[in-house]
């Protein structure tokens, strides 16, 4: 039996809706197998307040495969609060900054700071550091000013001894350069 151009779009039409059924089911079941709630239900989260705490900075060769340090290897330091937290304790006064940066990492405070009690120390990924990226400009130009310096100097003597050789051959085509060490008769 020969298929006609609309029952062969209509297979195909089922074939796919019964894949993208079947597919919906099977994510059902993995997020019922691995215990997290179904995605249709509202999870409470705790809300942290982060404001960034000094400048930017090259982050340590040992923690370049942080998420932290990624995409350019700087790190900024960032105080966190916890939000949910402060508004069942009022008396603890909130920073209200920027919310949690998707690649920062939460740390333990230190027991010297004079932070508050439940300030966290966070870092954050930053872009690049205006003032490195600046000098590695400058002596990405400065190499490249030597570079064509000593190309030129190469390339003004090489032209001077070619030129200084082709008019020796020249003359001595012609008959200019004369033999000094015949003796005379």
């Amino acid at each position: 039996m020969l298929l006609t151009a609309p029952t062969l779009a209509f297979f195909i039409f089922r074939v796919l809706l019964f894949t993208c059924i079947l597919q919906a089911c099977v994510c059902a079941q993995v997020d019922q197998a691995d215990g997290s709630p179904p995605r249709h239900q509202n999870v409470t989260q705790e809300e942290v307040s982060c404001r960034p705490v000094g400048d930017c900075e090259a982050c340590p060769h040992e923690l370049l495969h942080e998420p932290f340090c990624q995409p350019f290897g700087n790190r900024r330091r960032m105080h966190c609060v916890n939000i949910t937290a402060t508004a069942l304790f009022p008396s603890i006064p909130v920073h209200i900054g920027a919310p949690l940066p998707p690649h920062s990492a939460l740390t333990q405070p230190h027991s010297n700071d004079n932070r508050q009690l439940d300030e966290t120390t966070a870092w954050e990924s930053c872009g690049r550091i205006v003032d490195q990226e600046r000098a590695d400009f400058w002596e990405f130009i400065a190499c490249n000013v030597l570079f064509a310096g000593i190309s030129l100097f190469v390339l003004f003597a090489r032209s001077r001894r070619l030129q200084a050789l082709q008019a020796r051959q020249l003359a001595a085509r012609i008959g200019l350069i004369r033999n000094t060490t015949r003796v005379r008769p």
